[in-house]
């Protein structure tokens, strides 16, 4: 945007409008003669009395060297006398607003305007001053009429670029919404991530506690609605429901709803988030627990290239049944994130602690862990991406399982490409690869499983 406003080009065309009024105004007489001065002492920025033709010669040459807020001051002093003359009014309003006083601008342009309707280049000053005070639908109006007038490329491109900034700045202050559906399919390795050992301890497993691949197919529905509060909040709504059905191991097929609310706040380098939401989780069709959460959220851009995070979350989990209610628990997690941006790609790495408290203090289900994990994502041309991390966790169990000390160390990679506008517009299909192994010192919990789908998804705006 300052860009914009910087534009010498665009300067040299408004300038160059005035000679339309060459006839009453003389405005050209200035560019067949050298600069005034390099530097013009300061007695000549007291308030005398000046001719007028001196007097805009000396401002024009302020305005080539950069110096509004001089050039200003030297019209102020005259003001009285000379508003209402057309060259005045041009060079006043154009001081004024380059010396960040866009108010002054308004008034002796519009002055200027209502006479001379076909002055383009005051025409495209009085709209900067609007959007300057922040009055975009008025500096809309007069941008589009600017554009009416046959400008140079040089100029329909500032006042695009103009156009393109009060859209974003008015967006930024109306509610939005998006719906979405997604749909996929792929193959599961190991759809009940369970180990493929048959005797435990000298028992049989049954079938159900056994690895099994299957197909597998999914679809969802969401949405967000996102309100503005102030310049700098917003208060977020979203929801969604999905649903994966495994046709070998149908007894594990999943629904869930997932509705949950934000307060956003950004300011500069700062961000900061408190999100809660509720998860309603089916099984096979019957309702199988519920999980609540509440999770604070600050973000530090440290530079242009380099973002940090931190976050806290608290939540609760509650199964349906008195058979499952020994796996309530009550959790905690603190993660800390580092984000680096290069040319075309970027680099991720989180850690996070976590701990479960079981609510029946018998129950063997609590435990500690922590996790790594570490992304790369490569921007290629038309919004395509490759994405690829790597993760770690480990989990320790406060209780024995079957008289051992229970450790779960779970290793992952992870690779997947992102193709935006595919198989149509407002369309995005994504390709995804993921293998996993579990490490357990209690042998009936280690497992690995290779996963591969391919999913679509629409949006409507």
């Amino acid at each position: 945007m300052c860009k914009v406003v910087e534009n010498r080009a665009l300067r040299r065309w408004m300038l160059g409008t005035t000679m339309a009024l060459s006839v009453l105004l003389s405005i050209t007489a200035f560019a067949a003669e050298g600069p005034v001065s390099q530097e013009l002492a300061p007695q000549e920025l007291a308030p005398q009395k000046l001719a007028p033709q001196k007097l805009y010669e000396q401002a024009k040459e302020f305005l080539r060297q950069g110096q509004a807020a001089q050039a200003f001051a030297l019209l102020a002093a005259q003001e009285g006398e000379l508003s209402g003359e057309d060259e005045f009014d041009y060079l006043f309003g154009v001081a004024a607003l380059d010396s960040q006083q866009a108010g002054e601008a308004i008034f002796s342009l519009q002055r200027l305007v209502s006479r001379k309707a076909n002055f383009s280049g005051a025409r495209l000053e009085l709209a900067r001053a609007y959007f300057d005070v922040g009055d975009d639908e008025l500096a809309s109006v007069e941008f589009a009429r600017v554009l009416t007038e046959n400008p140079p490329a040089n100029v329909v491109d500032a006042v695009t670029s103009y156009q393109e900034a009060i859209k974003i700045r008015t967006s930024a202050y109306k509610t939005t919404t998006q719906l979405y559906f997604e749909s996929g399919g792929g193959y599961d390795g190991n759809a009940l991530s369970a180990t493929d050992e048959q005797i435990f301890l000298g028992f049989q497993l049954s079938e159900n506690n056994l690895a099994k691949p299957s197909a597998f197919a999914k679809a969802a529905l969401g949405g967000f609605i996102n309100r503005p509060l102030t310049e700098a909040s917003t208060l977020l709504f979203t929801g969604r429901l999905d649903h994966r059905s495994t046709p070998s191991t149908h007894f594990i097929d999943s629904s869930n709803l997932d509705l949950g609310v934000a307060w956003n706040w950004n300011e500069e380098e700062n961000s900061f988030s408190l999100a809660a939401n509720n998860l309603f989780s089916m099984l096979d069709r019957e309702y199988s627990r519920r999980d609540a959460g509440l999770m604070a959220t600050y973000l530090r851009q440290v530079s242009k290239t380099f973002q940090m995070s931190t976050f806290a979350r608290g939540a609760v989990s509650r199964f349906n049944g008195a058979a499952l209610s020994v796996r309530d628990v009550n959790q905690t997690m603190l993660g800390v994130s580092a984000v680096k941006t290069f040319a075309a790609s970027q680099v991720s790495l989180s850690l996070t602690k976590s701990a479960d408290t079981t609510v029946d203090s018998a129950s063997p289900f609590s435990t500690d862990g922590f996790a790594v994990s570490l992304g790369s994502s490569w921007f290629r041309p038309n919004g395509v991406q490759y994405i690829f991390g790597a993760n770690f966790s480990r989990t320790d169990y406060d209780d024995e399982y079957f008289g051992f000390t229970r450790q779960d160390d779970t290793y992952g990679v992870t690779a997947s490409g992102v193709w935006p506008d595919f198989p149509a517009k407002n369309w995005v299909m994504t390709a995804q690869v993921n293998y996993g192994f579990k490490h357990s010192t209690v042998s009936l919990f280690e497992f690995d499983r290779l996963e591969t789908g391919v999913s679509f998804r629409k949006t409507f705006d």
